[in-house]
């Protein structure tokens, strides 16, 4: 089913269709007597000013999406269409932004072919090309080779060089992964720049669940070949719709029926992050709306701003992990292992799956 609007998308009505359409597509791989599924009836809508992240981990069929999009390959069944049509042959209003440039092309080679492609004379090449590269806060040389720039520099050459051809959606495969992670931080807010200079949508193809929490304004958890949950970061991550996709988006504990029967009176299997379990103080009373456990403490593991304790429940020796600010506020329990201590967590935070 193809998701609604989403309602973090300004005023625009529940009504508005989608820029992007992928309807039940199916694409396989290799011999006719081998055939490998790499999608099944994918379903995804995309809006236009968006970004959308495509989660999911290696093998999952993420890049498969993307490369059938683009028309890189062609699909065994489905559609694709751009604003309710289908996308004509040759187009290109859906660009794969691609950094294998050619080895001695520079940036002004690469842009202005891209500008060509677009449809800008010749005349007009030289400002418009001024202008790309002011709206990608290119500061360098012109004529430097595009294959020789610092990764995140040939991700925006390349993100540019789509919007230049005319690209309404781009759609971008693990960009940041070639990118030094001290400069990952930047380098989103850079590509978040990008789209909004040049009016882009954008689709961004990841393995990297941080990455698609803090980018995105939807998230698409696609494993197996199919999209299994859709929505804001803030839904996929605190609502998952199932253990995988829970533990495919952050650190998770997940309680099993014969645990769950004695702590929230539910044979079923729950989830419960790490941050959103405390340690208290003996004598603490919980409220209506608390989960209180017993337990020993296995290990504290240090990460500099915050700390992980892990704690063996009494509740059929379920292990649970706690995450800890290393502040020194004064309700903070110093622990040790071995030590017997009681955590808590509120009940709206443990998530059920069937």
């Amino acid at each position: 089913m193809v998701d609604a609007y989403p309602s973090y998308l300004g005023d625009l009505e529940p009504s508005q269709p989608a820029l992007l359409t992928v309807a039940g597509l199916r694409k396989s791989f290799g011999s006719r007597s081998s055939q490998v599924a790499a999608l099944n009836a994918v379903e995804l809508a995309v809006y236009e000013g968006e970004l959308l992240s495509l989660l999911g981990p290696t093998g999952s069929g993420k890049s498969a999406v993307l490369s059938v999009v683009a028309g890189v390959e062609r699909p065994d069944s489905g559609r694709i269409l751009l604003a309710g049509e289908e996308v004509p042959k040759g187009s290109h209003a859906i660009g794969l932004a691609s950094t294998a440039f050619a080895p001695r092309h520079t940036v002004h080679d690469v842009l202005t072919a891209a500008l060509k492609t677009g449809g800008v004379g010749r005349r007009e090449t030289d400002a418009e090309l001024g202008d790309v590269l002011k709206r990608i806060g290119y500061l360098g040389d012109p004529e430097a080779r595009a294959g020789e720039l610092p990764a995140q520099h040939q991700l925006l050459v390349a993100l540019a060089a789509q919007a230049a051809a005319g690209a309404q959606v781009v759609l971008l495969d693990d960009p940041l992964n070639p990118v030094d992670r001290t400069l990952r931080d930047r380098v989103q807010d850079e590509i978040r720049v990008a789209q909004e200079e040049f009016g882009l949508t954008l689709v961004v193809a990841t393995r990297n669940a941080q990455q698609a929490l803090s980018l995105s304004d939807r998230i698409a958890v696609i494993l197996d070949g199919r999209i299994v949950q859709t929505g804001p970061p803030q839904e996929v991550y605190e609502l998952p719709a199932s253990e995988e996709v829970a533990a495919l988006i952050g650190p998770v504990n997940l309680i099993p029926p014969a645990a769950s029967v004695q702590l929230l009176a539910q044979a079923a299997t729950f989830s419960v992050r790490p941050e959103k379990i405390r340690i208290v103080g003996e004598g603490h009373l919980a409220a209506p709306d608390e989960v209180l456990a017993g337990g020993t403490v296995l290990r504290t593991v240090y990460g500099g701003p915050t700390s992980t304790v892990t704690v063996r429940l009494d509740a059929e020796g379920v292990e649970v992990q706690v995450l800890r600010l290393n502040s020194t506020a004064p309700e903070e329990i110093p622990v040790v292992g071995g030590q017997r201590v009681t955590v808590v967590w509120p009940r709206r935070h443990a998530v059920r799956f069937a």
